[in-house]
């Protein structure tokens, strides 16, 4: 049997739903990503290449997901169809497979990518690094039906970043620092109804919308970044 509590959580009238959702963020995710590199190439700035390399990330958990998604419910609905039962549990057991492997680089990738995120504003110590790959480690393998832990980790990774650029807002009362903590702590906020999709799996369709939302927010925001940047450049050369 497919190990649907480990990952699908969308309730059936969702189904397909959920990977269009995941396509427009995995976009807004690539966008961003490029607009990261862009920067990098200008400013030569280390923080713009971690940048970057963290929206890789995390759009390659996105594509994991989805490719998760749709080879589960493309395999579901096939199996149905034939009746077959034998042909049936073979389907399944190569769906399984493949259910594993990718929830383990979805898992992975989202982590690195957070990782990547708050290691950009926060200075690291032997012993925190060490901390975060153990609970990080914890997120990936010991959370089969304990899936909450690794969306916990997400929410506090999460969680220190909107805080990061909260503070910065306070200090330099930039738009573009506000929106961004808005923007992650929308994000967060996603990964508190992933928590307790358990419960009812309205929670993931919620989830999902929500964090649709925070990742649209950031583009947004590098879209005014960048629309500034070249302004300053335009007011440069007059």
């Amino acid at each position: 049997m497919i190990p649907m509590v480990q990952v699908v959580f969308s309730p059936k009238w969702f189904w397909g739903k959920d990977i269009f959702i995941d396509s427009i963020a995995l976009v807004v995710l690539l966008s961003i990503a490029i607009f990261a590199t862009n920067f990098y190439r200008v400013k030569k700035s280390k923080n713009y290449l971690y940048l970057a390399l963290s929206f890789y990330l995390i759009a390659l958990s996105f594509f994991s997901k989805m490719l998760i998604n749709f080879t589960i419910y493309y395999q579901v609905l096939h199996t149905r169809m034939i009746g077959s039962i034998e042909y049936s549990q073979v389907i399944l057991k190569s769906s399984e497979i493949l259910a594993v492997s990718g929830l383990f680089l979805y898992r992975l990738f989202t982590l690195l990518g957070f990782f990547m995120l708050y290691s950009i504003y926060e200075k690291q110590s032997k012993a925190n690094i060490i901390l975060v790959i153990y609970f990080t480690i914890i997120s990936i393998f010991f959370s089969k039906e304990e899936y909450y832990i690794f969306y916990l980790t997400c929410l506090i990774f999460l969680g220190v970043i909107s805080n990061r650029y909260y503070q910065n807002y306070r200090k330099n009362r930039k738009k573009t620092s506000g929106m961004l903590a808005a923007s992650f702590s929308v994000i967060a906020l996603s990964q508190i109804f992933f928590m307790f999709v358990k419960f009812t799996k309205h929670f993931y369709v919620v989830g999902e919308g929500i964090q649709l939302i925070g990742y649209i927010l950031l583009l947004v925001t590098f879209i005014t970044v960048l629309k500034h940047g070249r302004e300053k450049d335009k007011s440069r050369h007059h």
